[in-house]
């Protein structure tokens, strides 16, 4: 559920205030949904020409997936503002927006890189009902906290994005243990990047049993 939540955004709209002001989702980009949008393959295109890996790879079995994607009115950092958390550039260009790459790993870890900073999640199931997520912020080894950036601005777009999805996800885990609960089906349109991660969940979890005989 948690993996499912973030692979899904139609729910940021109504939940997640202060990372709209610098992400938007892009269905182009979640790796069953095509590519032939123009505007993202521009952003691409100018990415890639100042040596910044940005279309899409996918791990034929559906397992990683790595790309880079454009933020919200030309953001460049997930803050409040949409301007740089940190002072000191993270990459090696002079490209002023290179939005986010992201890469997924299943069924453990997503990233997102940015022109200023990085951030790690990892999940580790601990039962049942219980999963714990671990966010880092990676800054550039050589920025001094308080000279090249704020701790409060770097984090305080994904601290409470965090906690909007932990709500989220434990509202919906109190919904589908409910003995009424009744499946239904994903929407392939704003739920494609779920479809994705529960095909290769599934797939992966037949092949381990199949070994197993």
């Amino acid at each position: 559920m948690v993996f499912e939540n973030n692979r899904e955004c139609y729910h940021c709209d109504g939940n997640h205030p202060e990372l709209l002001n610098s992400f938007v989702e892009n269905l182009s980009v979640a790796g069953v949904g095509g590519d032939d949008d123009p505007e993202l393959v521009a952003f691409w295109d100018r990415c890639e020409a100042a040596g910044l890996p940005s279309r899409l790879v996918m791990d034929p079995n559906g397992q990683y997936r790595m790309t880079r994607i454009p933020l919200f009115r030309n953001a460049v950092s997930y803050t409040m503002n949409g301007k740089p958390a940190v002072k000191r550039r993270l990459d090696s260009t002079d490209e002023e927006n290179i939005g986010a790459l992201l890469y997924f790993n299943y069924p453990s870890t997503w990233n997102h890189f940015l022109g200023d900073h990085a951030l790690s999640f990892r999940v580790l199931p601990l039962g049942a009902g219980e999963t714990l997520v671990t966010t880092k912020w990676l800054v550039p080894a050589d920025a001094v906290e308080g000279e090249d950036y704020d701790l409060e601005t770097l984090t305080k777009v994904w601290l409470a994005t965090n906690d909007q999805d932990r709500q989220l996800v434990e509202e919906t885990f109190r919904g589908v243990s409910s003995p009424s609960y009744v499946p239904g089906p994903f929407s392939d349109l704003a739920e494609n990047g779920v479809c994705q991660f529960v095909d290769w969940y599934c797939e992966t979890m037949r092949q381990k049993l199949q070994n197993q005989k």
